[in-house]
């Protein structure tokens, strides 16, 4: 293992691969800002060489809101540089350097005289500019999440890399995961015969569990495994079940069978044995073992067993009638029962334990099955399909860095991004390090920093892997540093955490070492009741308590913090200078979410609010989203009392139920319930959903002194969680409005939502914080990670890291080659608990070094399992047997860590209480400082001219018929943009003869004329050839999705297929849409295009006059000004020129060239091709050097699919603007 140094941020080399070791606290942040700081001003020691811009200098990180964060504290580094050196140009004084919260490059102030010794390095007018272009461009500056840069890089090297032009990102795989699945279970498990079948259903049980198992393995590569029986790889799923676990389980039917045959034929003789001994005076059975409530008990289960059990295994029950059992069973002096079923079971038991044992081996074996041929489909669909998942970003652009032209690609790359920081290192895995290695590792002119700690990789579930960073870290070499100075906590804190993890073998790994940090700085003391507290304070269980008590003895102890807060008496000190303890300083850390539940509980009773940080629990999975649904299902029921009743029995109206009762038995207040319920349909149908629950929320009812139902649903217990949930569904419902038909369609969608059958709305239905007041916060320790908090709870540091574990966790461990495997036949467990062990000892880690000032622990009573927080207790004497040798004292070792901290580090370095609550329930009563709110009085004018629009508004407008739509937006001058107006009823719809000759191969069935005709249909058609990869053969599943969504017989499927590969064959202009390769085509290309001044109408109608032949009459617009909004369906490139592309689905008479003409005037499609040409022309002028429309442009085409038959001689309509009224007409656009 290479020896880490300590790091100094303005001499750290800059032009070779380092790693920095980080631990909790160390100012990891503050350390990335200041080599970036170093990069954009060439300055220090072993510098990179020359300034770098901010789009030069890669930093990654693995979430989204790390990212944001750490662009917003770069982007502060760069401003209070530049105002340090504009401040010291003036006065050239170098205590400006030393403010320490405004340190420049270091953080401590003895190696301040570095900074000024590299200050002569700068020309001072020249860094001063530099750092203000640094700070105009930071929008640039390349800091992306781990799957953003691969998207990003994928995307713009998309020739090299050889992946689709048009890649599309899918954040959230669950639906197509589900389906494939599903189709798998169908396809494999529904033929089995009954054993194997049994076998199936007890084991994996459903597609919903299979899929939850094997999720984190459903990468596209097939798991790696160690196995003494190679045959087994080599066979495939279906082979498996019928030779293995079909063989098996026939065999062990047959032996069950004569198990139940046997203690059915002999049980009458067992139960007379019992019962006559139950009724002597003096019993010979031990009543631990046998008693007459057991034998009943053990009995009836295995009675059960032998008439509706499945299971081919016996209840354990039936084992206590073994002979070895029942010799066991009777006193000393006393002579056991005999019977030769006893000693029969006694070589059953050995059997059937051995094939229990077997069962779980061929378990593994079928998830490792099903996980292959899981991932084979998924390659399958990948490879058909642009869309992608965040795994597919990785593994596409390793595949590419390492394939014939990875070189190429990785040169491209560096040269983009000489220099590489990556953040949070010790969460990567061998994809995302070999990507990086590639590109940087043993390359020249460029650098590649990795920042992390390896004491704080908790995220294996996530597929984080710690030995590829032991394996990166290895490649550093010399040049590995670590910050070893903490600004987070008090010294006393720091060095009491030291002294607990300061052992050899506290990470278990012996390249994973405890190096103990210095006090960075001091920090106030916590002080309460005007003592000073301890940085520790162990709360021993008396009893064995339960997780309830444990919950109840910590919201005690806050209740206690949070009184004496309100009498000024709990404080943080800073040399006499006090800061009152609040809410929001505390922080309870927990596992699970249920601990969380029971934490939040406690606090509730004693009226102490908190917020649950971690909860990532579905909004629509709530009570109130139940609710709701009765709600809105009485709005579009108003004069059914059933639905009525089921709406005002809800405790959104919280309405009791004499009062329920009185709505039934009165027809007047059903009636008035029936028009309240009417009324809000109203609103519901001409305003939208938003405002309707607005208006019932508001709403008061019969009387005017009665609440409003916000204020009802407050008074609940959790009611302002209830309340946020309740808004959080309205403004769900409001998006979804627009993507539903109908009011009925929308409820629809909802009840969908609400019994799990679609897909969540990804991160949207992730429940909200219910307040944003000073709160006590309740974290998981995972989501704690990266976090700090004044003082620390850990009620469930002592919880076995096996009580929360699936049962149906698939065990793995790693090789000599750092490959991971699954240990099916367990014969590497030690390697696998080893593994699991040392993540538990991380995870204690980030436990104990969240706090600033003081951690609160729980110590149980008796440890007999081993775990985290007992092998820190022992300082890992305890070793890693999952059964410790013996039981182990808590209180004991308590005092021992008592004892020996108070030793080292002076008298009340740690405190000892009894676990316990008061029995004298008390609520928190605070004094409330009353202050008069008045909300802000705006005072500014708002342009009300400007808006967005589009080619349907700009005609809706033409056309003067804007009283037809009842649209919010179009009232308020924000206009809504539908692009698809196909099939809107105003086309000519009959069959001509002409027609049906388009069509001759489809006279035996349905052909394209017979296409339902609607909006509907229309927008479907549109989304198939955006999913549809025109040079692939046509994708079944598209079209069964098409299909389904438009409730189509199932004789459609073939007659679509058809249709749509017809019209993909159709030529236009020499080429078919199939015949474009997928670097040449780009699918519904968005664009807004600005009106920089009021639009001139009258000029745009002059300049379609006398340059447009299709021109009828002048356009009627009302005044416009703002933007132009659009998406046009197809943009694709032949010979090197570039086409513009809409489809139409629209129902005609006549196909051919000048029927098509007619119907572009009548329905003013000209105009939206004119817009779209416009919009075209300036993306191109953007894009490519020595741009020329007439060589350049393409031209338009419109595709009319029901006229496209393969003949291209009908279907098509083509044209290209002269490019003197594409002239007149940008000049209209831009000012």
């Amino acid at each position: 293992m290479s020896k880490t140094t300590a790091l100094q941020a303005i001499s750290t080399p800059l032009t070779s691969v380092t790693l920095i070791e980080a631990s909790a606290g160390t100012g990891k942040t503050f350390t990335m800002a200041s080599l970036y700081l170093r990069l954009l001003l060439n300055i220090g020691e072993n510098e990179f060489g020359r300034p770098l811009n901010v789009n030069e200098i890669l930093v990654v990180t693995f979430t989204e809101a790390a990212t944001q964060e750490l662009k917003a504290r770069i982007r502060q580094r760069i401003q209070q540089a530049k105002n340090q050196f504009i401040d010291y140009q003036k006065t050239k004084e170098l205590a400006i350097f030393a403010d320490s919260d405004n340190r420049f490059l270091v953080q401590d102030p003895e190696t301040e005289t570095l900074t000024a010794r590299y200050l002569e390095q700068l020309d001072l007018d020249i860094a001063i500019q530099q750092l203000k272009f640094a700070e105009q461009n930071m929008d640039l500056a390349a800091i992306y999440t781990i799957h953003s840069f691969c998207h990003r890089t994928l995307k713009q090297y998309a020739v090299n890399s050889g992946i689709h032009f048009n890649l599309e990102l899918v954040t959230n795989e669950t639906t197509l995961l589900t389906q494939l699945t599903n189709a798998f279970w169908r396809e494999y498990f529904y033929p089995q015969p009954i054993e194997v079948a049994q076998f199936i259903a007890q084991h994996l049980q459903s597609p919903a569990v299979l899929l939850n198992t094997l999720r984190p393995y459903l990468t596209g590569e097939t798991p790696k495994l160690a196995s003494n029986r190679p045959h087994l790889l080599t066979m495939s799923l279906q082979e498996f079940l019928q030779n293995e676990i079909g063989a098996k389980q026939r065999e062990l039917r047959e032996v069950s069978d004569k198990v139940k045959a046997q203690w059915q034929q002999h049980f009458a003789q067992i139960k007379a044995l019992f019962l006559n001994e139950f009724e002597k005076e003096s019993v010979g059975l031990n009543a631990n073992k046998f008693k007459r409530p057991y034998f009943d008990n053990r009995v009836a289960a295995i009675e059960h067993w032998c008439t509706f059990g499945t299971d081919f295994i016996p209840p354990n029950e039936l084992w206590c009638f073994t002979k070895s059992y029942i010799d066991g069973a009777f006193k000393k002096g006393f002579e056991a029962f005999q019977h030769d079923l006893f000693d029969w079971l006694e070589e059953q038991e050995e059997y059937f334990k051995t094939a229990s044992e077997s069962i779980q081996q061929d378990k593994m074996w079928l998830l490792f099955h099903c996980a292959k041929v899981l991932n084979e489909r998924l390659n399958a669909h990948k490879e058909s399909h642009i869309q992608k998942g965040f795994n597919d970003l990785l593994r596409l652009l390793k595949q590419a860095l390492t394939s014939e032209s990875g070189e190429q690609l990785a040169d491209l790359i560096r040269h983009q991004y000489p220099f590489a920081m990556i953040d949070e290192f010790q969460d990567t895995d061998e994809q995302q390090y070999a990507i990086f290695s590639h590109i940087y590792v043993n390359k020249p002119d460029c650098g590649f920093m990795m920042i992390g700690d390896p004491k704080q990789a908790i995220y294996k579930f996530r597929g984080a892997d710690i030995f590829t960073y032991l394996k990166a870290a290895e490649m550093a070499g010399e040049q590995r540093f670590t910050l070893n100075k903490n600004y987070r906590s008090t010294p006393e804190l720091i060095h009491a955490v030291n002294e607990l993890l300061d052992f050899d073998t506290a990470f278990l790994y012996d390249k994973i070492q405890f190096d103990a940090v210095k006090a960075g700085k001091n920090q106030p003391h916590f002080v309460l009741n005007g003592e000073k507290q301890a940085p520790l304070h162990f709360y021993v269980e008396q009893e064995r308590s339960s997780d309830d008590d444990i919950a109840e003895c910590c919201a005690e102890n806050i209740l206690h913090w949070l009184e004496s807060a309100d009498k000024n008496l709990a404080v943080f000190d800073d040399d006499g200078k006090q800061k009152p303890l609040q809410s929001d300083d505390i922080a309870v850390l927990v596992r699970t979410g249920t601990q969380a539940e029971k934490i939040q509980q406690a606090l509730r009773k004693r009226g102490i609010a908190s917020v649950y940080l971690s909860d990532r629990s579905d909004v629509f999975c709530t009570e109130i989203a139940r609710e709701l649904v009765h709600i809105l299902s009485a709005c579009l029921n108003a004069t059914n009392e059933h639905a009525i009743l089921n709406a005002v029995s809800t405790s959104i109206y919280a309405l009791s139920a004499a009062e329920i009762q009185k709505i039934k038995q009165s027809e007047a207040l059903l009636e008035r319930w029936a028009e309240r319920f009417e009324s809000y349909f109203r609103t519901w149908k001409f305003q939208g959903v938003l405002p309707m629950l607005y208006q019932l929320l508001l709403d008061k009812g019969e009387q005017s002194a009665e609440l409003s139902i916000p204020e009802k649903i407050l008074a609940l217990p959790n009611g302002e969680r209830r309340l946020t949930d309740l808004l959080h569904l309205a403004e769900l419902l409001q998006q979804a409005a627009p993507l539903n038909e109908s009011e009925a369609a929308l409820l629809r969608w909802f009840e969908r939502q609400v019994q799990g059958g679609d897909e969540s709305q990804q991160g949207e239905s992730q429940v909200r914080l219910e307040s944003e007041q000073k709160l006590v916060k309740i974290v998981t320790i995972h989501k704690s990670k990266g976090l700090e908090y004044g003082l620390v709870w850990l009620p469930f540091l002592h919880k076995n890291i096996g009580d929360n574990r699936r049962n149906n966790e698939i065990s793995t461990y790693h090789n000599e080659q750092d490959e991971t495997l699954w240990d099916i036949e367990e014969q590497h467990k030690e390697e696998s608990e080893k593994e699991q062990f040392a993540e538990e000892m991380r995870l204690i880690y980030v436990a104990l070094t969240r706090a600033k000032y003081h951690l609160s622990i729980v110590v149980p009573q008796m440890f007999t399992d081993w775990n985290g927080w007992l092998y820190v207790l022992t300082r890992g004497e305890i070793g890693m047997k999952k059964k410790i040798d013996g039981k182990r004292n808590g209180a004991d070792l308590a005092s021992q860590i008592q004892k020996q901290l108070n030793q080292k580090l002076g008298e009340n370095s740690c405190q000892i209480s009894a676990l316990s609550a008061s029995s004298d329930l008390r609520q928190l009563d605070l004094k409330v400082d009353s202050q008069n709110i008045a909300a802000a009085e705006f005072t500014q004018s708002i342009e009300q001219n400007w808006g967005i629009t589009s080619f349907t508004a700009l005609e809706r407008m033409h056309s003067n018929k804007l009283a037809r739509y009842r649209s919010l937006n179009e009232q308020g001058g924000l206009l809504e943009m539908t692009k698809n107006d196909d099939d809107d009823g105003r086309s000519i719809i009959e069959t001509t003869v002409e027609n049906q000759a388009l069509w001759v191969e489809f006279s035996q069935g349905l052909s394209p004329l017979d296409f339902p005709r609607g909006r509907m249909q229309g927008t479907a058609l549109h989304r198939l050839f955006e999913k549809q990869q025109f040079d692939q053969p046509i994708d079944p599943q598209i079209i069964a999705e098409t299909c389904h969504k438009l409730q189509l017989e199932d004789e459609w499927n073939e007659a679509l297929q058809r249709w749509i590969t017809q019209v993909l064959h159709t030529p236009i202009d020499g080429v078919a849409l199939a015949e474009l390769p997928a670097q040449d085509v780009l699918k519904e290309m968005q664009f807004m295009l600005k009106i920089d001044r009021t639009f001139d109408v009258k000029a745009f109608n002059a300049a379609l006059e006398q340059h447009h032949p299709l021109y009828q009459q002048p356009y009627q617009f009302d005044e416009i000004q703002g933007m132009v909004r659009g998406a046009i369906d197809l943009v694709y490139r032949h010979h090197g020129q570039y086409y513009l592309l809409d489809y139409k689905s629209n129902a005609l008479a006549d196909y051919r060239p000048e029927a098509l003409a007619a119907d572009i005037q009548q329905h003013h499609y000209d105009l939206q091709y004119l817009i779209y040409s416009i919009a075209l022309h300036r993306y191109l002028q953007q894009k490519l050097p020595n741009y020329d429309y007439e060589k350049d442009f393409g031209g338009v085409r419109y595709a009319y699919l029901r006229g496209m038959n393969g003949s291209g001689k009908t279907g098509v309509f083509a044209d290209k603007p002269c490019y003197a009224l594409i002239q007149a007409l940008e000049k209209l656009f831009y000012a």
